[in-house]
């Protein structure tokens, strides 16, 4: 791990944990909430007033909630690192349970271990929009902005304690399930002068003037763990995230076992057709956990999900979600690079994870070039511009596809490579004019492929194959699987999802082989490793 510590250990700081909440909520006069009585008595230095939402969602059924939703709190824990500072700030939102309990306690474990390490992390109430309540992640999304412009209020007044001890260009907003789509939402709304909820709605001002906003942060990432997906859909289509985004999800998700953020995280940072060369300068990364259940990121909640037996146990579920959030962290929030490998690629992380743990990761670079994006159109696999050349099938059928990788039930509009192919020696060959890879500007070709369930792939078996990739009269070839694993899906509810790996060529392995960056002319498939297969390919691309 060279000089790299452990992010999901502890840091060095003392902190502090406070609790902060809206003045009057009378929760120990409603005997059901017992759970919310701490709200009762916050820190005198740390009381909230109230926000009105009931534009964005009516209060949940199942709790007798002693303040209407033109009236509600902004409640929350958070843990504050002793010192002068400023500190980053993150915020984690919890997603829909029983309203009955309360669910906002269930990440101290990671603001603790954020605090510790220099970082202002608070855990937000968002338990009145829980119960019967459908189509509200828009007031998640908004409610958790409240939040963040509480602490900047906060910061900017002289007299409170936290005064200057936040650093508001750095902030981090994580949600868990219903409150993973929120986060998404905030982003959206985030830069925002006025949103119109719905059709039947009135347009609301979020710059102030009518008591929501303005926010306009510096968001540095959005974090969802096991989000939900179009639950709330703008009316100007499905919400596409501008900030980067991280993405975690457990294989044995018994709740959103749909695995809907996939489609999120497809529609983030996704080509500019018209402009492919053109990049919005964001990353995306995710994280699937073979084995993780829903509840158990949060560690008040049941298990709830597939048996334990089937299950990753609780204490390894949050040793992951402490390094891969730590490790999140420590490169955007702390400006530690160094930690960016563990995003790029989980196989860095692995002495860090539960033994005998195992994970598919993707990444995406702001910094990248396609050679093929397969987003043209569905029709047979091509060079994507402004690349120039040809792709040629041997022995392989090569078909662009709009497919439910995870099935999740939501209108497709990405498009896949399927390749399948029944004897060894089958070939995708990607002829290309000569190419420039700098080695200054450019560390990887990167792919990203999967295998599926399909009769052509043995069962709980790994699939392979080789990369060649070719300058002139020299090639260099690598086995897939030196690369990382092509696991067999995790079949769950009698259906695997295919979450493809993104599998990283560094460019210096090329030219230890004898190939020249400056003039690559072709990468290659070559199905050699296994008589049959299928297999899925988002893209294609030289990155960072």
């Amino acid at each position: 791990m060279g000089a790299l510590a452990n992010p999901g250990l502890p840091g060095s700081l003392s902190f502090d944990t406070v609790i902060y909440a809206s003045a009057g909520s009378n929760y120990g006069g409603v005997p059901a909430l017992s759970q919310y009585t701490i709200y009762d008595t916050p820190d005198p230095a740390y009381v909230t007033p109230r926000i009105n939402i009931s534009v964005f969602a009516n209060l949940g059924i199942g709790a007798p909630w002693p303040f209407p939703n033109t009236s509600v709190p902004l409640n929350g824990h958070v843990c504050i690192p002793r010192g002068r500072g400023p500190f980053p700030l993150a915020v984690f939102a919890h997603g829909n349970h029983d309203p009955l309990s309360n669910s906002t306690p269930g990440y101290l474990y990671l603001c603790s271990l954020l605090a510790s390490q220099g970082i202002v992390a608070a855990t937000i109430d968002v338990n009145f929009l829980n119960g019967g309540n459908f189509g509200e992640n828009d007031a998640r999304g908004i409610v958790h902005l409240e939040h963040v412009k509480q602490f900047r209020t906060w910061n900017s007044t002289a007299t409170h304690p936290l005064h200057g001890k936040i650093d508001l260009n750095r902030i981090l907003i994580v949600g868990h399930s219903r409150g993973g789509e929120g986060v998404g939402h905030a982003s959206f709304f985030n830069p925002l002068p006025a949103i119109k909820p719905d059709i039947f709605s009135p347009t609301v001002p979020l710059d102030g003037s009518a008591g929501l906003g303005p926010y306009r942060f510096a968001l540095k990432c959005i974090a969802a763990i096991a989000p939900t997906d179009r639950q709330y859909t703008p009316i100007t289509g499905p919400t596409v995230v501008p900030d980067s985004y991280f993405l975690i999800h457990g294989s044995r998700d018994g709740d959103v076992s749909t695995f809907e953020g996939y489609n999120t995280f497809n529609r983030a940072h996704a080509v500019d057709l018209a402009n492919p060369t053109v990049s919005d300068g964001k990353l995306k990364a995710l994280l699937w956990v073979l084995g993780a259940n829903h509840n158990q990121f949060n560690s008040t909640w049941p298990i709830f999900d597939p048996s334990p037996a089937t299950t990753m146990p609780r204490a390894d579920q949050e040793q992951v979600a402490k390094v891969a959030l730590g490790a999140l962290a420590q490169a955007l929030l702390l400006d530690r690079v160094e930690y960016m490998d563990v995003l790029r690629d989980h196989a860095t992380a692995v002495a860090w994870m539960p033994a005998g743990a195992t994970f598919v990761s993707q990444y995406q670079d702001p910094e990248r070039v396609y050679l093929q994006h397969e987003q043209e159109a569905v029709a047979p696999p091509q060079i994507s511009l402004p690349v120039q050349g040809t792709a040629a099938a041997d022995a392989v059928t090569a078909t662009r596809v709009l497919k439910d990788l995870v099935n999740s039930f939501a209108p497709i509009t990405t498009i896949t490579l399927r390749l399948e192919w029944n004897a060894p020696g089958a070939r995708l060959l990607l002829q290309v004019s000569p190419v420039t890879l700098p080695a200054e500007r450019y560390k990887v070709l990167a792919l990203r492929v999967g295998q599926s369930t399909e009769p052509k792939n043995a069962p709980n078996r790994d699939q392979d194959f080789t990369i060649e990739v070719s300058s002139g009269s020299r090639t260099a070839s690598f086995p897939g699987s030196s690369v990382h694993r092509l696991i067999y899906p995790d079949v769950v509810f009698g259906a695997g999802k295919i979450v493809m790996q993104t599998l990283r060529l560094p460019i210096a392995s090329l030219v230890e082989r004898g190939v020249d960056p400056n003039d690559i002319r072709s990468v290659e498939f070559l199905f050699d490793r296994r008589s049959s297969g299928t297999l899925y390919v988002g893209d294609v691309q030289v990155s960072n």
